[in-house]
């Protein structure tokens, strides 16, 4: 297993309350590709990005995700083609605070399985912890 560690110096942007939810959805949806280069290079060299990666709506997984704290919009599914055909899902799921009572492991295999059972497909599964500091709880 794989993991990689982006650390973001504390900065103020003079707004008092930033949308961080929506803002990395469109981070992640926008930059697919490059976030797919950094994070998991094997992974990028596999897709075949001819066919555009289909982002499916939040609301075929409201059900499966029903117990995530807050909104569902930094969570994306994305479904790809791989150069070889085989159809693959990548989870992109997002922390936006950075900071857990502990059980984001738990909430994130739950999210896995739930959608590996219902869907019967292999998942790829990224999470994005934000926040200033590293809680060493949810690695």
């Amino acid at each position: 297993m794989v993991s990689n560690i982006v650390l973001e110096k504390p900065t103020t942007y003079g707004e008092p309350v930033v949308n961080q939810d929506g803002l990395w959805k469109r981070v992640v949806g926008e930059l697919f590709e490059d976030f797919l280069l950094f994070f998991a290079e094997d992974l990028y060299e596999a897709i075949d990005f001819s066919e555009a990666p289909d982002f499916l709506q939040q609301e075929l997984f409201k059900e499966i995700l029903d117990e995530k704290k807050g909104t569902n919009y930094a969570d994306q599914i994305v479904k790809v083609r791989l150069k070889d055909g085989e159809e693959k899902w990548i989870l992109v799921h997002i922390e936006v605070e950075g900071s857990s009572n502990g059980d984001f492991p738990k909430r994130m295999f739950r999210y896995f399985y739930r959608i590996f059972d219902k869907y019967d497909h292999e998942i790829v599964a990224f999470a994005v912890l934000t926040g200033p500091t590293v809680n060493k709880n949810m690695l």
